[in-house]
């Protein structure tokens, strides 16, 4: 069985995964509340960004 490569992870600022929504399948006011704790020019990595995105619609 092969391996599966995995695709490092995209890193933006936060304002970056803001206008970004739509990659993430999300509205541009639930990224905001999901990374309302980060500051303005932090940058994040997706997984992160999904992560949080998740527990801030209420997933576990």
């Amino acid at each position: 069985m092969a391996k599966k490569e995995q695709q490092p992870d995209v890193v933006r600022t936060k304002q970056e995964w803001i206008e970004s929504a739509a990659y993430l399948e999300a509205e541009r006011f639930e990224v905001a509340g999901a990374l309302f704790m980060a500051k303005d020019h932090e940058r994040l990595p997706e997984s992160q960004v999904k992560n949080r995105l998740n527990k801030y619609k209420g997933g576990v």
